[in-house]
Parts: structure tokens; sequence; C-alpha cells
């Protein structure tokens, strides 16, 4: 009589690690326009790439499409989506709202030693950032999420800021023909208003550095997509 060899049971831990894993770095490469708007995307190549099954990239995919980043292609597979101008302009104009909701809860509710960590936002110099001014920037507006102290819409600013990566990205070229440094002054009037518990003017100052953030994103992206 033979005996079978014991199938051994995969473990879900393993599994929900290699989906996370997976997931995370086809986010970032998507965020960083590694993997370029449009870009095609096949189960079994990243199957070689990440030297797993398909099982869990196709896990990745399908979570990736529910945020937007991907589209699925009936027999054909995936494809990164494409940069729309009009989820650009809705982003930007859900953005200013929590931006400027943050504003009055920094004021309430940071204490002065907190308020002056930003002051380490009153200057930009490419030496002090990797990743330059795309990442200055976001690191300045990641703190300010941070001060308000409400953990939903921390989260969700953050999230927000990440899927607009792609669309900051394509615009960096106009900022650098321009004056990076015009938008650090807008930001430190930010904070001058913040330190000084203003949050009326914050609150305004915000919604006019993000506006005017959203007119220089859409410009760009207006030159590259199909408005949609």
């Amino acid at each position: 009589m033979s005996v079978l060899a014991a199938v051994p049971t995969p473990d879900p831990a393993s599994s929900r690690l290699l989906r996370e894993q997976v997931y995370e770095q086809l986010r970032a490469d998507i965020l960083a326009c590694t993997l370029a708007p449009g870009a095609e995307i096949r189960e079994g190549e990243l199957a070689l790439r990440f030297g797993i099954s398909k099982s869990p990239v196709r896990d990745a995919l399908m979570q990736l499409q529910r945020e937007g980043l991907v589209l699925a292609l009936p027999r054909q597979g995936y494809r990164v989506a494409s940069i729309s101008l009009a989820d650009v302009e809705d982003m930007f104009h859900l953005r200013a709202a929590l931006e400027r909701a943050c504003m009055e809860r920094i004021v309430r509710h940071a204490s002065d030693e907190q308020l002056r960590t930003l002051d380490r936002f009153r200057r930009f110099l490419p030496a002090e950032w990797e990743g330059g001014f795309v990442a200055y920037n976001r690191a300045f507006h990641r703190s300010l999420a941070e001060l308000a102290r409400n953990a939903r819409m921390r989260d969700h600013l953050a999230d927000l800021i990440d899927q607009m990566e792609r669309a900051v990205l394509v615009s960096v070229a106009n900022v650098k023909k321009g004056d990076p440094q015009s938008v650090v002054r807008e930001h430190c009037e930010m904070i001058d208003a913040l330190q000084a518990r203003q949050a009326r003017k914050a609150e305004k100052l915000a919604e006019k550095h993000i506006a005017a953030a959203g007119k220089r994103v859409s410009t760009a992206i207006s030159r590259m997509v199909v408005p949609g």
C-alpha cells in the first residue's frame, strides 16, 4: 500500500504578506510613474519579476483596480490607469476642503512646540531633500495632516496626497521653469498664520495654496491627456 506525501497547507499569513508586498511595490511604481500611465501589466511577467505564483499578483492587481490605479482589460491583462484631468480637478477640490479643515484643527489642538516643527519647511534646498521639491512638498502637507490630530482626516489626506503623486510629478517641470521658492513662500505664510493661531487666515491661505497648485498641475495634465 503506497503512502502519499502530505501536501503542505498554504500559510494564509505568508500569502497575505506576499500580496501586500507586491501591492505596495506596484503602487509605488505607479505613483512614481515608473509604471507610466497607459502601460500594460501582465500577471505572468509580474509573477516572474517577483518570483512568486500568479495568485498574490492577481490579488494585488485587483486591489489596485479598486483604487482606480489600474484597469482590467478583458483577455489582455491590466493597464495602468491614465491621468484624467477631471479626476485631478476632483482630487484638488477635495484636498482643498480637507486641508482647510486641517488648519482649524491645528490652531485648536497643536502645541506651540509642535507648531515650531513646521519651521523646517521655511526653506527648500535640493541637497537636503532626497526626491527634490516633490519630496519636500509632500512632507510639508503630510506634517499638516499629522498636526490636525484627526486620524480619519489624516489617513484620507495622506492617501489623497499619494494618489495625486503621479499628477504632481508631471507638473514638476513647470515648477522648475518657474520659481519653486514661490511655493515655499506660500508655505511660510501658512506657517506664520498657524503659529500666530490665526485660524481663518490659515484656512484662506491653505485654500488659495491648493487652488494655485491645482491650476499648475491641471495645466500640465491638459497638455498630456485628453480631458475626461
